[in-house]
Parts: C-alpha cells; structure tokens; sequence
C-alpha cells in the first residue's frame, strides 16, 4: 500500500538541515509584519516580466512512499534569455557580515524550487538569486548561482531520501502505537467510584470533538481517567497528538507516573516533558548566545543525531532523560525538548506553551488540528491566562539601558531615552494619583517603543556579544512583549498605571481572557478542562470560555463521609478585624490541635497574617512540646522537599505546619494516611483588595455577572476548595477540617462548599 506523504518545501529543509532563520533569536510579531512590508515593497519594484509568489509542487516516488512536496517561492524572472527563481530574507544584520555560504537552509530551499521549476517547465539549467534586504531601509544584497538540472536532481534524491527515512522510522513508531493501543487495557483491576464515567466522558468528547468541563472531586484517580481514552482515541479518527497541560511541577510527575505505568503496561508511545528553559539550563547564566554557550554553539548540528538516537531508544523522555541525551549529543536541553515535541505522541507541559502568546509552541501549531488537550487543575487556567495575556513596562529598565548605552550608540541611546521620557512626562502632565486606569491602550508611548525595539534588535544582531548584551535584551524582551500585547488590545483589556517614587509601570491588563481561551481550544480536536474544584460550574464556563453546547460532568467524592469531621469557629478574619482575630485564631489552634497526635496543616491567606498568627501562638507550641514548621515566602524545590518530608506517618507527638491559602503546599501535594490528620483554613481565601482587582470587578459587572464574586468570592473560596482537598486522598484517610471565619456560616458562603462539608459542626 502507498504511503502518501505531504510536506511544504520550508519544513523538508528545515528538518533535513536542522538550520535556524537569520533572525531566529528575534522572532516577534513587529518583525515579521516589518518582514513582509519589505518583502512586497521588493516585489512590487521588480518589473513586468516578475512573478511574485509562485506556487510550486512535485511528487517523488521512493520505494512504497509518495512525497507530495509544494510551496511558494517569492518571485521569478522571465525573459528570452534566462529563468531566475528568487527568495528573499529580510534581516536586521548589516549585509556587509552576510556571505554567501551562510544558511545552508535557504539555500537547500532554493534549490528545491529551481529544480521543480526546471522539471515543470522542462528546462535543463536555471540561475538563482539569494536575496538578503534590510527591513529599515532599502538596502539589498544579492548572491546568483547557476544550477544544471543534473546537479539539482542529485541534491533533491538526496535530501528526499533523508527525509523519508526518518519519517520511516515515525511511520514504525505509529504503527508500534496503533497496535500497542489495539492490546491496551486499564492498568487497574477495577475502576474507582466515579472513575469510569469521567473516563467515558473524556472519550465521548474526543471522539465528538467537543469540549467538557470535568468536576471530579479528589481520590477518584482523575490523571489516570484522562489519559487513558484519551490513548485509546489515538487509533481511531483524526486524533494524533496529546498536550497534557498543568501548571505545577507535582503534577508534570503525576501525569509522567500515569503514562509511565501504561507504557509498562505495553503501551508503545513518545511521551515528552517540556521543563522550563530556566530550570533545566546547564549554565549557570541563561545566556542563549553562541558566544556564550557550548550547546547553543553548533547546536542545529548536532540536533538531526539526538533526535534520531532519543526517538529509537526511549519512550517516557522526562527531565532527565532529556538531560542525559542532550550531554551526549552536546544540545541546549530546553531547545532540545523543544524540537522533540514535534515528533512526540504526547506532550507535558505548563499552560504558557499552548496558551501564551509570548511563549506558546509556534512549532505545535501545525498539530493543533489534530490534537487532544488535557487541561488538569484548570481552575488555575483562570489567573494564569490573564497574566499570559497582559504585558507590563517599567520606567527603570529603558533608563538603565539608556545609561549603559549611552557611550556606545548614540541613535540606540536616543530612541531608549525617549521611552523613558514619555513615562516621565506621563508621570508629571497627566497623573495626580498613584494609581490611574486607562479604557484604551497607550498609543504615544506603543509608537515610541516600537522604535526603541527596533533599535534594540539592529544593535543586538551587530553585537552578540557586546557590552551591555543582557540590560538591551531585558529591554528588548520587554518592550517585545508589550507590543505583541498591545496588538491585541481591546474591550476586555484596561491600561493600569503605577506610580511609585521614581517609577512608573504601565501594564496591559486583561481582565477576561475567555474568549482568548475559547479560541486556543477551538483550534483542538477536543478539550477536556479537569479538576476538583470547577464549582460553580456558571463561573468557570464564563471565564474559560465555555460555549452552551460544551458538555459538563461532576462526580462527587467516592470516599465516605464518616472519613472526614468538619467544624467551623465564628471568628470575623475580615480585614478590619484582623488584628483582633489574631489571639482568638492562635487560641483555637491550641485548643483544636494539641489534644490530638499526628501531622497538621493550617493555611492563611497571607504570609504577613500567618506570621502574625503564628508570633502570638508559638509560646502554646512551647509549653506544650508542639513542633512546628512555617513556609516560606521563597522556597527552593529541595526546601519544599524538605518540608513535607517532615509529614511522618509514624509520628508519636504532633507536627502543626503553618501555610499559604493558593501557596505550593495548597494543591497538588499527595500527604496519604498518617502522613497528614487533620487541616485548618483561616479565612475565606478572598485575595486582597487592589485596584486591578476592582477594576476585574467593574468589568464583570457590567458584563451582567456578580462583579465581587467573580474577582474575589469565587477564586478565594476554590483556594480554600483545593487547601482542604488535601486532607482525604485515598479511601484509608481520615482526618478533620476547621474553617475558621463567619462567613463559612453565612448561605453563600456554605453553597460554595464541597457537599461532604456544609453540614460542619460548630466549635
């Protein structure tokens, strides 16, 4: 049978010469609106016997493939002498540091399309010209070469054969997956209660290609209920690739675990963890330069052999593994991950490499089409996204710049200047508050930065490696990111100034990211947004964009209500009677705690309250030999590691453990049996007032919701949700919950509580 393949002329080259572009480290949306401004601009100035934009395709033949190759090559010239085929790359560089042999890539990509041409037009020689043109001027550089057809064939067979054994090898590796899928079964003896209907629900989206919204309460085994039809869809319809989405470290692991356990249940499969560039770095300086860094240098080089060697040899490629490959085959690890997940089965990743524009996988976006989306802990998708979609720029960072540069390009210097003296004439003429809120985007300042980023981007390419590299590339990146935001601007946005002493930051607010979020997972086969905590339903289909046809499911707790007791003391903790809640608080954790032995957790919902809290209750903690342990406002992963390690089941006394309401020991931590006893959540969560805050507020209020709580009710009482969640995690666990605030015995408040607790007792 004939395996049809289809590939564009770009992506065969680039595969084959794994080469980047000629801007490559600078890639935003200015630069490549500037790019194709100059691209027409140079093919309207060509003359008549100019045809831009000509599509090109050919089909090749070899053994039991047929390649289907096409694209579009910028121009050709036509006249009764010759045939020239152009392609123009536009560039910041000064053309003077461009030869000839530099970017084999578009030069393999120019072959190409004089070698269908010539087959199509039946000719047996052909020129080509290799344009490099300036974006800020008029500037061009040509290279002409002449190609017999002879030469070019030769050139072709030899990359198309190339090209074709690898995508034999993944071909190999999709059949090795069909059938594996094809023998799969649950990796348990038997389903939990409730796990089978979220995993029938899962596949009934996939296969209608829908979205769902999953409320699946704790202990039912929701990682495992995903994944798994999710897998068996593999083999069936248009369904190819699984993005698995999470937003913290825990349940990368959990998702890793669960694919793990399926592979060792013969399940043949490419699963790739994505880890952030920062992390897994191996210098100790995120510099990705080649002057700066051994696997930047070279590192296209090297690319086509790691990826070849890791794809034959391994399955489940997390952290480490990525790590082990790119030491031997010397690769960055972060690029590395990267260029893997496009030939994985299976992507880990946070949230920001779907969902960021700053970020996202530009290179997955060709597979969204064909994609499944795991969205877990998706009640964080909902502040998470709004930032993704927002941009902030400081006053301080363009005037250090414009210090440092001030002596070594004065036309840099100038445009740098003028983004800081717009703040600050901004910050003198138009502002008498510290705090002023703007409908619509700054339009004076967008115009000076996209200057300055300009700027920024002709003096990075001139100097890769010169003095003041990484406080231009702060700003670059900054003002990059701010612009990118700008440009999709609109009523869902507000401008938030912010005056502080001698700063001024201007930042481009989202307040509702739904219909950004609805449009991303448009683009998907189906998505399923999953987690315990996704009540009330009304709130979380508005902001993550859900649409009345999505489907929505909720299976409530399988564990049995005499496993949990849940009391509630009336203190107000409201922020007016804070301070004369802090001795009744650390009163009551005396007298709840300390008559019990085991290991405990109370969270607050601030640092500077929990060590107000804590000052005036740890002289109880002493005269009754209690042990203690206090989060810490920054906490490395071997200081978290260390902390719940602390939660002994074999403990004789008593642990109290201090925490943050929405903090890392909140959510998505696993403290079975013994190894926690008992939770304590002071407050309703609420985040603290601030006048984004309120602005979100105003926002959805006049959008016809309940403006309060939609900024702070609902994602107070999710924290509290997901912090007294961590108590109950297997059908052996029990323990007990004290809510601590006088709102738990106001209506509204009860409602919001999962049904296993709004009957609590009053202490």
């Amino acid at each position: 049978m004939m395996k049809k393949l289809l590939v564009s002329v770009r992506k065969l080259v680039e595969f084959v010469m794994m080469g980047g572009s000629i801007d490559s480290r600078f890639t935003g949306s200015n630069v490549m609106q500037e790019g194709t401004r100059t691209h027409q601009r140079l093919q309207a100035s060509r003359g008549d016997n100019y045809e831009k934009e000509v599509y090109l395709s050919i089909q090749i033949q070899i053994d039991d493939f047929e390649l289907h190759i096409e694209g579009r090559c910028d121009g050709v010239y036509r006249n009764e002498k010759q045939v020239i085929i152009e392609e123009i790359k536009t560039t910041a560089r000064d053309l003077n540091s461009v030869t000839e042999e530099d970017y084999k890539t578009y030069w393999a990509q120019l072959k190409m399309y004089a070698y269908i041409y010539c087959l199509k037009n039946g000719l047996d020689h052909i020129t080509v010209h290799m344009v490099y043109a300036k974006r800020e001027n008029e500037d061009e550089k040509t290279f002409e070469k002449h190609y017999e057809l002879r030469e070019l064939t030769m050139f072709v067979e030899e990359i198309a054969k190339e090209y074709l054994s690898f995508q034999k090898q993944l071909w190999k590796l999709k059949q090795a997956r069909t059938e594996s899928i094809s023998k799969l079964k649950f990796p348990y003896d038997t389903y939990r209660t409730g796990q089978r209907d979220l995993a029938k629900a899962v596949y009934k989206t996939i296969r209608e290609e829908k979205r769902v919204f999953a409320k699946a309460a704790t202990g039912i085994g929701k990682t495992i209920a995903t994944i798994f039809p999710s897998v068996i869809s593999l083999q069936e319809g248009k369904q190819e690739k699984i993005m698995y989405l999470t937003a913290k470290t825990v349940t990368k692991m959990v998702a890793e675990d669960s694919f793990r356990l399926l592979i060792e249940n013969g399940l043949e499969i490419k699963v790739v963890t994505v880890t952030a560039k920062e992390k897994i770095c191996f210098q100790e300086e995120t510099i990705c330069q080649k002057e700066f860094c051994p696997f930047a240098d070279g590192y296209y080089d090297r690319l086509k052999e790691g990826i070849k060697d890791i794809l034959d040899n391994e399955r489940l490629m997390d952290r480490k593994i990525i790590e082990l490959y790119a030491k031997k085959h010397q690769l960055c690890p972060f690029e590395f991950s990267l260029d893997l997940a496009m030939f994985a089965d299976v992507v880990i990743c946070d949230y920001n490499y779907f969902f960021d524009p700053k970020v996202r996988l530009q290179r997955w976006g060709d597979f969204h089409k064909e994609t499944i989306l795991l969205i877990d802990e998706a009640h964080n998708l909902v502040d998470r996204s709004r930032e993704m979609l927002s941009a902030s720029l400081s006053k301080s960072v363009f005037l250090q710049v414009s210090r440092e540069i001030k002596g070594l390009d004065r036309e840099l210097y100038l445009k740098l200047k003028e983004v800081n003296d717009t703040l600050l004439k901004w910050k003198k003429e138009l502002l008498k508050t510290n705090e002023f809120v703007l409908d619509d985007k700054p339009s004076l300042l967008i115009e000076v930065l996209e200057e300055a980023v300009e700027a920024c981007e002709q003096w990075l390419l001139r100097n890769p490696s010169g003095m003041a590299h990484q406080e231009i590339l702060e700003a670059y990146f900054a003002g990059q990111d701010f612009l990118r935001i700008a440009k999709v601007y609109n009523n869902r946005y507000k401008t938030i100034v912010t005056i502080y002493k001698s700063e001024v930051t201007v930042k481009l607010a989202c307040m509702d990211s739904s219909a950004a979020i609805m449009d991303s997972t448009s683009k998907a086969v189906a998505t399923v947004f999953f987690s315990a905590t996704l009540h009330p339903l009304g709130y979380f289909q508005t902001v993550l964009g859900g649409e009345e046809h999505d489907y929505y499911i909720s299976i409530n707790t399988p564990f049995h209500q005499d496993q949990i007791e849940v009391y509630a003391k009336n203190i107000s903790t409201k922020y007016q009677d804070r301070q004369n809640s802090i001795q009744p608080i650390a009163e009551a954790i005396r007298e709840v705690f300390h008559s019990e032995k085991g290991n405990f957790l109370v969270f607050f919902p601030s640092y500077e309250y929990l060590s107000l809290v804590f000052e005036a209750y740890e002289k109880f903690a002493v005269e009754d030999s209690i042990e203690t342990l206090v989060q810490q406002p920054v906490m490395t992963e071997t200081e978290r590691e260390l902390f719940l390690d602390r939660f002994n089941p074999d403990r004789e006394g008593t642990l109290l453990a201090f925490a943050v309401l929405g903090g890392i020991f909140s959510e998505g931590i696993d403290l079975k049996g013994n190894r926690l006893n008992g939770v304590g959540i002071i407050g309703v969560g609420l985040p603290r007032l601030s006048l984004e805050r309120n602005v979100m507020k105003e926002h959805f209020q006049k959008q016809g919701q309940n403006g309060f709580d939609f900024a702070y009710v609902y994602p107070g009482m999710n924290k509290v949700q997901q912090a007294g969640g961590r108590l109950i995690r297997s059908e052996q666990d029990t323990g007990f919950l004290l809510l601590v605030d006088d709102r738990y015995f106001y209506p509204k408040y009860r409602e919001l509580l999962p049904p296993e607790w709004q009957n609590f007792k009053r202490k």
